[in-house]
């Protein structure tokens, strides 16, 4: 019976294009952050770390969509955490073991057997075997309090709204406290604190306030839907006027109190707090106008397209890295000094993003080594499909079919 309502729950369209688009995203964040050297002025380079800033919302929507779609299948359901770490071991772990193994022998040539394996294990605990191997990491621990995440919300789904000013409050405070005096502060330069400042982007309660917002729209998604499609243009609005406020502050801090630029593009500042749940909520919105103008098979238009990005999402975070180390290395160096700086920033972006999703694509054709980017092969998928409504797959995404379990990584 359990299995039979899973089944009934509807579709959530609205994810694949947010779970497509911040894959997207984060690549753009790290080949704009390591562009900068196109540039051959200073306010061009002012100018692309202003782009950076505001591309730094994929955390935070990464982590709402993560909560979202755990929340979304398993609230109010029998939770049986064997199998729920025995699909999340296949789907998220192994890959994430994996490619950590590739990373790190790649990054270290040459090493010795001990030195290798000391670092691989390092580095599967720590996520720094690549620089965006972090968020698979947050998921794995998301994963390990989930069902405490599902207790917390079942004492608080009467009072989300309170439950969420507090949280908010909470994250801007701890933002705040964070920015002022570890990141700038000299309470960083003691033994503890230096660890926490090198390990607190990868620590899940980091981000509490995005989880718990992500959490509360799976909760009340009808409400949150209807209400932004009635109040669209309002939200569009207040995430103009924030991104207005973001790129204020950026150029306060950069020409007025002339912080380093480091502390200026941090992630962990307060205002980012404010800018990433106004993208959340724009964002949020665009997804809901496009699902709800379906074509005659009811599925929103260039739905296709949206879920083979979407399936192909976790297979973009883990690659990516390898097709920027390339092309930084031999690419960027040789593109024309006549060529504008933003040209050169595109294609970077553009052909990493792009490679990374179309072997992620074809990884995802191959049986076996469709697991390397966390799914099982998509012809085994629909035979799977003609014996069962749930199709066994790494990450729970709900289906017209039943649950489709895919990795659900940004």
């Amino acid at each position: 019976m359990a299995l039979e309502q899973r089944a009934r729950r509807p579709h959530v369209f609205e994810l694949d294009p947010l779970r497509g688009i911040t894959a997207l995203g984060v690549v753009a964040v790290h080949a704009f952050s390591f562009t900068l050297a196109l540039n051959h002025t200073e306010a061009g380079v002012d100018i692309q770390n202003a782009i950076v800033v505001a591309l730094h919302f994929t955390r935070a929507v990464f982590m709402f969509l993560t909560a979202f779609a755990m929340v979304y299948v398993y609230y109010g359901k029998p939770f049986g955490f064997k199998r729920f770490w025995k699909k999340r071991a296949i789907g998220v772990l192994v890959p994430y073991c994996i490619w950590s193994i590739a990373y790190v022998w790649v990054n270290t040539p040459g090493a010795s057997l001990a030195f290798f394996t000391r670092k691989t294990l390092y580095d599967i605990l720590t996520g720094n075997s690549s620089y965006q191997m972090y968020y698979i990491l947050l998921t794995l621990q998301f994963y390990l309090i989930i069902p405490a995440f599902l207790l917390l919300l079942k004492y608080i789904k009467r009072y989300p709204w309170r439950s969420l000013t507090i949280s908010f409050v909470l994250q801007v405070v701890m933002f705040y406290l964070d920015y002022q005096f570890l990141q700038k502060g000299t309470l960083a330069s003691s033994g503890f604190w230096q660890v926490v400042v090198q390990y607190q982007d990868r620590f899940v309660l980091t981000y509490q306030f995005y989880f718990l917002v992500g959490g509360f729209t799976a909760l009340y998604f009808e409400q949150v839907r209807a209400f932004l499609l009635r109040n669209g243009w309002l939200v569009c609005g207040a995430l103009l006027v924030a991104l207005a406020g973001l790129w204020l502050h950026y150029a306060y801090q950069l020409r007025v109190e002339l912080e380093p630029m480091a502390h200026v593009t941090s992630v962990l500042q307060p205002v980012m707090v404010f800018y990433s749940l106004a993208v959340i909520l724009c964002g949020f919105w665009l997804v809901c106008l496009w699902a709800s103008r379906k074509n005659q098979d009811g599925q929103p238009k260039g739905y296709h397209f949206w879920h083979l990005l979407s399936d192909a999402s976790f297979g973009v975070y883990l690659l990516h890295a390898f097709f920027l180390t390339v092309l930084l290395r031999w690419f960027v160096p040789a593109i024309p000094s006549s060529w504008p700086a933003a040209l050169g920033v595109f294609l970077t972006w553009f052909i990493a993003a792009g490679g990374a999703a179309v072997l992620s694509m074809l990884l995802l054709q191959i049986p076996i080594l469709s697991r390397l980017v966390g799914r099982e092969s998509k012809p085994r998928r629909r035979a799977n499909l003609s014996k069962s409504v749930i199709d066994q797959q790494p990450q729970e995404i709900i289906t017209g079919e039943g649950i489709k379990q895919k990795q659900h990584v940004l």
